[in-house]
């Protein structure tokens, strides 16, 4: 009588199914080994692509910060020239006055940074947020005087260059610190300090350019 197949390993069998278990575990072992680093490889590409995508976003956020807040300064600058006068009536609230600058691409960009930024960058930007609240008002009510202009500009770009380093930190291993943002000269250097003369022959200059436009438009 033939004798039932045995699938299986008893005591002293060396293989399994005719082949040999060394081959069985090195087989299987390869293939645990090419899943396993699969698994992890994809791991780390998903990883590092949502890590691309993160900082790509947040510099995008930044960006639009760092725009909108120029944006601002410009409008600021815009009502500082015009000398806003202050409220004739007691009664009237300087915060209730109607103001010419449009502030929602500027909330869009804190809203942004708020979204997709870390809180180092996102309090950076609420710093030149609040460095733009007081100068606003005060040009609101009519309380900048000649001259303050430059100095309630250079607090908001102070908190501007603070951002960008805080960003340049977070998003990129760029070096140092900027130490300003423009080749604006210091309002304290010479080149802004023109004699009246020097004035005078400058307009003379441009006003004999335009009327040598006005002459050959005409003709």
């Amino acid at each position: 009588m033939d004798r039932p197949l045995r699938i299986g390993r008893s005591q002293g069998d060396t293989t399994f199914m005719g082949l040999p278990w060394s081959l069985i575990i090195t087989t299987a072992g390869a293939v645990l080994t090419t899943l396993l680093g699969v698994l992890v490889g994809g791991a780390v590409s998903n990883r590092s692509q949502q890590r691309s995508w993160s900082r790509d976003r947040q510099a995008d956020a930044c960006a639009q910060v760092l725009r909108e807040s120029s944006n601002v300064l410009i409008e600021l600058a815009a009502m500082s020239a015009q000398r806003v006068k202050p409220a004739r009536t007691q009664s009237a609230d300087p915060l209730c006055l109607p103001t010419p600058i449009d502030w929602k691409p500027w909330n869009e960009a804190l809203a942004m940074v708020n979204l997709v930024a870390d809180h180092e960058i996102a309090d950076a930007a609420h710093a030149i947020d609040a460095e733009i609240w007081p100068v606003h008002l005060k040009i609101k009510r009519g309380l900048a005087s000649d001259g303050d202009w430059y100095v309630l500009r250079d607090k908001v770009e102070v908190r501007r260059q603070d951002f960008v380093n805080v960003a340049r930190k977070r998003l990129s291993s760029s070096g140092p610190p900027l130490p300003s943002l423009t080749g604006r000269p210091a309002p304290d250097n010479p080149m802004w300090a023109f004699p009246q003369a020097d004035l005078a022959e400058v307009a003379n200059i441009t006003g004999d350019i335009a009327d040598d436009i006005a002459i050959n438009s005409a003709e």
